[in-house]
């Protein structure tokens, strides 16, 4: 989708600051004296008018504001996927007369041709200023740093180079501070740079962290499935799995039901590991998290190795299928098929795959609903919290 701005004779469009929407932007020149917006907006939703000290935005059903053109490319890029006036009173609020986004942009410098930021449609980019250049050879680290300098609109602690996949976050005043990332990882890691919520040494002690947030492969010897008071839990004994530490705490805003079982009233107000038993195409079903109930579990001993099991199915994961949930299946699983458990400091047990080193998370993608699975995504590993649980015996 093109937007379109127009151009008086009076605005000289090379004194501005390159946008990463000037892309898919049409500019065309226009004579002010005989320029109607009012017409223009019969055939247009949205449009901008360019002027020498900010631009207008005008968007069908509303009346035109002025726009700061520090924030040009975020409110092109707001503009862009909506035509909706309202929208626009609260994302961008007004100062000295102008709407803006009140953070300064992030300075990137792209090479041009095949560059990861080329792809449109992100929202990372969308607070941003822009310069190209053609290619390694022309990365000049000193010429990217006064340009930034000479713009003091933009963040001045930090900017961005992108080559192909490859982001580098560099320091103005120390470019050989760089931090250098995935495009996995941009919108934290740009995102927090700006608002100055983080440094590169926040990033570089992160990775020196990631391998504490791995499991150890190692069986404990003689492993015995124990409570979070240290007290074993028999086999055959049955017990539900509380899900701890994935969100803020459930907590519900209504009155206790009553006639509650005593069942129900253990389950109320947490966070349980269920199953899925909605599936019909001949799948096993998996585990996944849901706030007030949950079902109950069981462990087996076979050969020192402790399984865990729901009613008489053994849970399982499959290191061939497509996805990375937890199952529950018939037959006791074979050795690339197992659950492997681990303890945490507090006791409590958390699952890896057999040998694993990525722990269970529980990603609470609906207030209902929490999709548990081994999730070996870069950003999960790096910010993601393992899924810690309490058996709880029912």
């Amino acid at each position: 989708m093109e937007l379109n701005i127009f151009v008086p004779e009076y605005v000289d469009t090379t004194t501005l600051d390159k946008c990463f929407l000037d892309k898919v932007t049409e500019f065309t020149p226009i004579q002010s004296e005989t320029f109607l917006p009012e017409e223009k907006l019969k055939t247009l939703d949205k449009f901008i008018v360019l002027e020498k000290d900010h631009f207008k935005v005008f968007l069908r059903g509303g009346e035109p504001f002025k726009c700061n053109y520090q924030s040009r490319n975020a409110i092109m890029y707001g503009i862009r996927y909506s035509c909706f006036w309202k929208g626009f009173t609260w994302k961008f609020p007004i100062e000295n007369g102008l709407r803006l986004v009140k953070q300064p942009p992030m300075h990137y410098f792209v090479r041009s041709g095949n560059s990861d930021t080329l792809l449109l449609n992100n929202a990372t980019e969308a607070n941003t200023i822009v310069e190209y250049f053609d290619s390694d050879d022309d990365m000049d680290l000193a010429r990217f740093v006064e340009a930034v300098k000479s713009k003091p609109h933009c963040v001045q602690k930090y900017f961005i180079v992108n080559r192909g996949n490859e982001y580098r976050a560099v320091e103005t005043d120390n470019v050989k501070n760089t931090y250098v990332f995935s495009s996995r990882l941009k919108y934290r890691i740009v995102s927090t740079l700006a608002s100055g919520e983080a440094t590169i040494e926040t990033f570089v002690e992160e990775d020196k962290n990631l391998e504490n947030k791995l499991a150890k492969p190692e069986r404990l010897s003689g492993f015995k499935l124990r409570d979070s008071e240290g007290n074993v839990v028999s086999d055959g004994e049955i017990f539900a799995l509380q899900i701890l530490g994935s969100r803020d705490g459930y907590e519900s805003d209504e009155k206790l039901p009553e006639n509650m079982t005593e069942e129900e009233l253990v389950f109320y107000g947490k966070d349980w590991v269920d199953i899925n038993s909605c599936m019909d195409d001949g799948r096993d079903y998996f585990l996944f998290g849901h706030p007030d109930s949950g079902v109950t579990f069981t462990c087996e001993t076979i050969d020192d190795i402790v399984y865990l099991k729901h009613e008489d199915k053994y849970l399982y994961n499959d290191p061939e299928g497509e996805t990375n949930d937890i199952f529950i299946g018939n037959g006791v699983p074979t050795k690339e098929q197992r659950i492997q458990i681990h303890y945490n400091d507090d006791g409590d047990i958390m699952l890896t795959a057999w040998g694993g080193r990525i722990y269970a998370m529980c990603d609470w993608v609906k207030c209902s609903y929490g999709a548990i699975m081994f999730n070996g995504i870069e950003e999960q590993l790096r910010w993601g919290s393992p899924m810690s649980l309490r058996i709880v015996r029912v």
